[in-house]
Parts: structure tokens; C-alpha cells; sequence
């Protein structure tokens, strides 16, 4: 189960990418129920007909997880398993893992999560730059890792006026097998200049949906998206260069599904590639300067500068991503899970550094996570959505605490 790779058949429904694995596997029983069952334990028996590709990242990695068990391993390679899910889905992932383990079958688990390896491991192998640190029981040794994550200082900043105004913004897909689906169900909400705002909720609830409609990717059904860009506001809804062409260039969209040119180097990622053509001497500056907001040391960006995409990890890859879209300087940054493949010392890194820009650069941000943790320290609001509705808004704390805990209790019991 690779890391943040959400390969499916994305024409195919969910059910029909189970069953492929299951022939795959040579299954010898009843294939479609067998595919129903799968999916029922990690609770998408109401996707099973959708196509998968309308999937949200944490619903399509549950279904990826699907396909490997569906093909009766006896050890399961794990690789962030975790990592784009929220707390409640990441629980469920966490316990299937288990029963897998338990019925006999050997899983290798690979997690920046320190939870979920407390919850998994039996034991635990600590590993720093390439070398074995550690290796032993899994609470000594995180919670030895843990001392190494210093506080994330947040310095005041004064917010600025509407820079962003969404209003009954809905979004309706429409197919044969599953009829009309509203992704996303009349919702209003504004940003403010200089604000952090987060959008947090279970997978699928529509949050992925409403940010690729504001970056101007997707194309609402109906309802007004509006971004000021200096005194002019610009409607979002309305496609061409004098409409939408005039403010995508000052918005930033860090994607779930990232990627990067594989072929190009980490400096060509950053410039060239993406249509900065700059003296080599410049293009090297501007390149550190968005690495180094991206949460690199100057050491590490004298490494990886000369390198291709394939020679970092993913995690790394995250980063680079990040400073792909920093490196342009928007005025409104969309950023689509920034931490789920970050340990705990990069993720202080990368708020510190959307902090950073936020008072340097006035820069507004738009983030959409399931790491509710990430979201208490760096949000100043966030909006809870669930299944296509924006249930309330307000301080990142009140709304977690009465509303996403809220709901993991009553599901729980």
C-alpha cells in the first residue's frame, strides 16, 4: 500500500476496482459479496457505486487499502497508511490493520503518525537519515522522538478586510448509477485578508470539492464565489481572461493528489518548469527562499537543489510541492492536507512557515486537513462540513471540541 498513492481504475465504480483485485487474487468464493463485505468494513458500502475517481483522497485511500486485502497477503507492506484520513476513518484503517495482523498475517507499518504506531507496533524501528537511531519498544522510543518537537511560536497579526465571500455555493454530480449527488450543499462562508481559515470534517464531506471551486478548477452547479484582488472583485463562477483568468494567477493550490515534473530537478521544479524564467543566479534564490519556507534547513536545500523528484522521499516531495506553489507568490494559498505525510517536526516546520508568510507576506490561506492538532495551532477559524454542509463556524478549538468530538463520541458508542 504505497504512500499517498491513490492508483485506482478511476473510471471504474469502487466495487468493480475490488473485484479486479479479488480475480487478481484468485479468490475462490463469491466474489461480489465478498467485494461487498470489504467494503463494508471500512465503511463505504455507500460508495460502492460510485465511480472512483469522484472519490475523496481519504475515501480512495480506503479503497486502495480494500484492494490489498482483497488479495490475501500474508505481510502487507503499510506505507503512511494513515495519512490523509481523519481521526475517526484513521481509527477504523487502524483497526482492520490489526485484525490482519491478528489473523496470522505479518504487516510492516511505515507512519509519521506517532499514534498509530503505538497503536499497531509491536516493535519499533527508529530511523535518521537513512541510519537505524532506535530499535525497541514503541512508547520509549516515541516518546523519545516526541522531546525533539519544539513549540510553533505564532506571532500576532491583524486581519485585514473580506478578501474571498462564498455564498449558497453547491455542487451537483449527476450519473447513472447513483443519480444526483450534491458534493456540496449551499454553503456560505467568508475569508478574511491575512486569515488562516480551515475547512475540517470526515472524508467525503465536500471540503477538496469547495477548494478546487474557489481555485477555479471545478465549475460550480450554482451559487457565487467572489476574490478581491486589490479593489476589484472578481467572480470566480464566470470562465475567461477578464473573469476567473484575471485572479487564478494569484492563487496558490497545493493538491492532495500533488505532483511533480519527474524528470526536472528540484530548481527546475521550482522555476523554469512552472514558467519562471530566471537569471540562473536569481532562479537559485528564489528557489531556496520557498524551500526554506517549505520547512528546509539551508544544508538540506544545498542537497536536494540538483536532485529529481524520484530521489527524495515523499515526504520531501510534499515540501517541494508546497514550495512550488509559495515560489509564485500568491495572494491566496490552498493547501489540500499539507501535513498528511509529515512527521511531527516537519509539520512545526511547515506552521511556522505558513505563519511566516502569513505576517511577511500578507499571504491569506485556505487549509484543508484532517490533522485536527495542525489546525488548533494554526488556524484563526474553520468551518466543520459534513456531507456537503457547513455546520458551524468559529474558533478552531469550540468548533473541534463541539463538533468533531462531538461526533467521534457518538459514533464510537
Amino acid at each position: 500500500m504505497l504512500q499517498r498513492s491513490f492508483a485506482l481504475y478511476s473510471d471504474d465504480t469502487v466495487i468493480d476496482n475490488v473485484l479486479k483485485s479479488l480475480e487478481e487474487g484468485n479468490f475462490k468464493g463469491d466474489k461480489i459479496q465478498e467485494a461487498v463485505n470489504l467494503l463494508k468494513m471500512v465503511n463505504l458500502s455507500h460508495r460502492m457505486f460510485h465511480r472512483a475517481g469522484d472519490l475523496s483522497g481519504g475515501e480512495k485511500q480506503r479503497v486502495v487499502l480494500v484492494r490489498q486485502i482483497a488479495k490475501s497477503p500474508i505481510i502487507l507492506f503499510a506505507d503512511e497508511p494513515t495519512g490523509t484520513l481523519d481521526e475517526e476513518t484513521a481509527n477504523l484503517v487502524e483497526d482492520k490493520l490489526l485484525d490482519f495482523n491478528k489473523k496470522g498475517n505479518t504487516l510492516l507499518i511505515t507512519s509519521h503518525w506517532t499514534e498509530t504506531i503505538r497503536k499497531i507496533a509491536d516493535k519499533v524501528l527508529y530511523l535518521e537519515n537513512g541510519r537505524v537511531k532506535r530499535y525497541g519498544e514503541p512508547n520509549e522510543i516515541i516518546d523519545e522522538f516526541l522531546k525533539m518537537v519544539g513549540e510553533i511560536q505564532r506571532p500576532k497579526k491583524e486581519i485585514g478586510a473580506s478578501i474571498l465571500r462564498v455564498k449558497n455555493l453547491t455542487k451537483k454530480y449527476v450519473s447513472i448509477e447513483r443519480g444526483i449527488v450534491n458534493a456540496v450543499n449551499g454553503i456560505s462562508f467568508e475569508v478574511n485578508e491575512g486569515e488562516i481559515f480551515g475547512l475540517i470534517g470526515r472524508s467525503g464531506g465536500g471540503k477538496t470539492t469547495t477548494s478546487r471551486i474557489i481555485a477555479g478548477i471545478i465549475e460550480p452547479t450554482a451559487g457565487e464565489v467572489f476574490v478581491r484582488i486589490g479593489d476589484e472583485w472578481v467572480d470566480m463562477t464566470i470562465p475567461g481572461i477578464y473573469a476567473r483568468g484575471k485572479a487564478k494567477q494569484y492563487i496558490g493550490l497545493l493538491h492532495q493528489e500533488y505532483d511533480l515534473f519527474p524528470y526536472r530537478t528540484v530548481l527546475d521544479n521550482l522555476t523554469e518548469s512552472i514558467g519562471l524564467d530566471l537569471p540562473k543566479e536569481l532562479a537559485i534564490i528564489k528557489a531556496r527562499y520557498s524551500l526554506k519556507s517549505a520547512g528546509f534547513l539551508d544544508e538540506k536545500i544545498d542537497e536536494i537543489l540538483d536532485k529529481f523528484p524520484y530521489e527524495l522521499s515523499v515526504g520531501e516531495k510534499h515540501r517541494v510541492a508546497l514550495a512550488q506553489v509559495l515560489v509564485k507568490e500568491p495572494r491566496i494559498i490552498i493547501l489540500d492536507e499539507p501535513t498528511g505525510t509529515m512527521d511531527p517536526i516537519t509539520q512545526k516546520d511547515i506552521a511556522n512557515s505558513i505563519l511566516s508568510a502569513r505576517s511577511e507576506e500578507n499571504a491569506t490561506f485556505l487549509i484543508v486537513s484532517h490533522d485536527v492538532d495542525f489546525v488548533k495551532i494554526v488556524c484563526d477559524r474553520v468551518a466543520f462540513m459534513r456531507e456537503g454542509e457547513i455546520l458551524s463556524i468559529g474558533e478552531p478549538s469550540d468548533i473541534i471540541n463541539n463538533f468533531y468530538d462531538a461526533e467521534r463520541e457518538k459514533i464510537e458508542n
